[in-house]
């Protein structure tokens, strides 16, 4: 085994180091100086940054979420058990963890219970020195049910100024508790990845794209780092921003929701698969963990794959369809001179015999798995890291670099729409004290001023905009602060003022209401990598839907969807489509149901089609609802429409646009 070989030559290379004396001219080693979200980050915070930043390209740190709180190989969660470690011999070099629905940990019992079972794993992670990461299932603060529950415009209305504010802070209020909890032996805090608000990109989260639009989402990650950081005092942190994938390999599309460098650390990735390791997947995967090495190259980051595995979980003996699934998609991850740098690669939770992301050795119940001879195969993999192999985490010496003067608008956020005569601005000035603050509106000159509010720790101030304004207009909301002995901050959002035209009933969009591009995208989440836009067509405005399955093989958009459909029996729409033959899905999410029907793309001639409700079918991936028809009662209970393109086989067309318009109940 190479874990045994490479220990055994540490030693020996450790005694022959022992007897050399150190020569009198040797310096100590210089700090290496990391600029991070917190620049009051703890020592050994910042010495995990730089471990990490050192570690790129010299192997990949393995994680495993939960791994000593479930399992098969054990019942109780004592800090040492690990299913990863009965199958390998050693445990993850990552140890995930997660706040879950209330913020005190996922762990039975009750809330004091859990939360002293979090201290409790959080501390045996890292005795035997693993690295933690922690993310965040919160609950829906509106509606109170838990983070899949979508209802309630949360992101709005947990932002400063919404109703439901205080509620999030004290969510936020127990995960610095948890923060100030985890001491190491010496009574020093235990530095954590801190991961909230993941998978944003998808909309199965009520953070998620259709349910926030990019600067809602971007000012809560915001207010989320500075509350935790600046009002709780929180310094054992780095923040990883993780949407899902997949993405191409285009930046841009990673980065839409990107809250900034000023408030991240680790530039991380969700991607599950559900082809086997198909090369599709993999080259898309290895493009997308190429592209994230050479943001963090760009902007001093590190990058990580912080949620990978097979979708939905391993199967039982006999049903796997790919036995050398790790080593395969880890060999691709090597070959590539930018993915082989990233730092850890995370899977998830072995919940128990129906769901585990990580093979396991023989139980008392259960025979060995049968991708473990592969799993241990991977973790023989000089390039693949667990924990027995990390050394010098958290004792390097690092000198944080101070932020610069920054400001954001917390509100009105970028292309917000404002539907009220009036509305309070909020703008935050950071790492410096503004003399003034102030604002314009469009191209007119007069000068607004701002208040520092002491108790917000905002600048503020109500814009007077009148009702007359309230015309779906979009303007640009100048903020500029003056800071002593520094140069100007300037900022610009552009907000829509006035609501936006109300669809007449049945309808889900006629794309005549869109000011423009970048409001259009703001109402529809993406799924995937895909461009959509504006095009005159169809005697006025259209939407132009553009694919590529170089790295995919479906990609979507999909927006939310309310109304009373029962009257109606179907479907109506205007279609160009581009002749590929690939498979137009649409996507009407009812009573609970997601239904689909497939228009076709052959042809290049424009036509219209109405779809009776008859012919919608539950999703195939829905086996469960396999037999069931969409009923009237289902049809008053409306919450999402998508638009997806399936890649079909044995078409060798890769790219192509699609024409949509008036899509309505009919």
């Amino acid at each position: 085994m190479r874990r045994l070989g490479a220990l055994l030559l540490a030693a020996a290379v450790a005694t022959l180091m022992a007897a050399v004396p150190t020569p009198a001219s040797a310096r100590p080693q210089k700090p290496a100086h990391v600029r991070l979200a917190d620049e009051r980050a703890t020592p050994e915070t910042r010495s995990l940054f730089a471990y990490l930043r050192a570690q790129r390209g010299k192997g990949v740190l393995f994680g495993h979420q939960q791994t000593t709180e479930f399992g098969l190989t054990f019942d109780t969660a004592d800090g040492v058990s690990s299913d990863v470690r009965a199958g390998v011999g050693d445990y993850p070099a990552v140890f995930g963890w997660d706040m879950s629905d209330e913020g005190y940990g996922s762990s039975p019992g009750t809330p004091e219970e859990k939360f002293a079972t979090y201290v409790k794993l959080v501390k045996a992670a890292h005795r035997v020195g693993g690295i933690n990461t922690i993310s965040a299932h919160m609950n829906n603060f509106v509606t109170g049910g838990n983070y899949g529950d979508t209802n309630g415009d949360v992101v709005a209305r947990i932002l400063p100024g919404g109703d439901h504010n205080g509620e999030f802070r004290e969510y936020l209020d127990r995960v610095a508790r948890l923060a100030h909890a985890i001491t190491d032996d010496r009574g020093r805090p235990i530095p954590v990845i801190f991961r909230p608000f993941h998978e944003n990109s998808g909309s199965w989260f009520w953070w998620g794209a259709a349910h926030a639009s990019p600067s809602r989402y971007i000012e809560l990650w915001r207010y989320t780092v500075e509350y935790l950081r600046d009002t709780k005092k929180v310094h054992n942190f780095l923040y990883a921003y993780s949407p899902g994938g997949s993405y191409g390999g285009v930046s841009d599309v990673y980065l839409r929701t990107y809250p900034g460098d000023d408030f991240v650390d680790v530039l991380g990735y969700d991607s599950y698969d559900g082809s086997d390791a198909s090369p599709q997947w993999v080259n898309g995967v290895v493009a997308d963990l190429a592209m994230l090495a050479r943001i963090a190259d760009e902007k001093g980051k590190v990058s990580a794959a912080t949620e990978y595995g097979i979708s939905g979980a391993l199967k039982a003996n006999g049903s796997n369809g790919n036995l050398n699934w790790y080593t395969q998609v880890f060999d691709a991850i090597k070959a590539d001179p930018d993915a082989r740098r990233t730092t850890y690669a995370m899977t998830w939770t072995n919940f128990g015999a129906e769901q585990f992301f990580v093979p396991h050795p023989a139980t008392d119940d259960l025979p060995e798995h049968e991708m473990l001879p592969d799993f241990r195969a991977f973790y023989d993999d000089p390039y693949s890291v667990f924990a027995d192999e990390l050394a010098h985490v958290y004792n390097r010496r690092t000198k944080a670099v101070s932020q610069q003067p920054l400001a954001h608008i917390v509100s009105p956020t970028d292309r917000e729409r404002v539907t009220t005569p009036t509305t309070t601005i909020r703008v935050k000035v950071a790492n410096a004290k503004a003399s003034r603050v102030w604002y314009t509106v469009g191209d007119k000159a007069k000068q607004y001023p701002l208040r520092y509010d002491p108790a917000s720790g905002y600048h503020t101030g109500t814009w007077q905009i009148g009702a007359a304004n309230l015309d779906n207009t979009v303007t640009q909301l100048k903020v500029k602060a003056a800071i002593p002995g520094r140069a100007r901050l300037e900022l610009t959002n552009s907000v829509i003022l006035g609501a936006k035209p109300p669809m007449p009933p049945g309808v889900v969009d006629d794309f005549e209401g869109h000011p423009d591009d970048t409001a259009l995208r703001s109402e529809y989440s993406t799924y995937g990598s895909n461009t959509i836009s504006l095009a005159d067509a169809n005697g006025g405005t259209a939407l132009k839907f553009d694919y590529d399955f170089t790295f995919q093989t479906y990609t979507g958009i999909g927006k939310r969807l309310a109304g009373d459909w029962s009257d109606y029996s179907g479907l109506s729409l205007w279609l160009t489509p581009d002749g590929s033959n690939h498979k137009l899905v649409l996507q009407l999410n009812a009573g609970g149901v997601s239904y689909e029907a497939y228009p076709s793309l052959a042809g290049t001639v424009p036509v219209q089609l109405t779809i009776p409700f008859s012919q919608w079918r539950p999703a195939p991936w829905d086996t469960a609802n396999a037999d069931r028809r969409i009923t009237p009662e289902d049809l008053r209970n409306l919450s999402q429409f998508n638009i997806f393109v399936n890649q079909a086989d044995g078409v060798g067309v890769t790219r192509g646009s699609v024409l949509l318009d008036d899509l309505r109940a009919s």
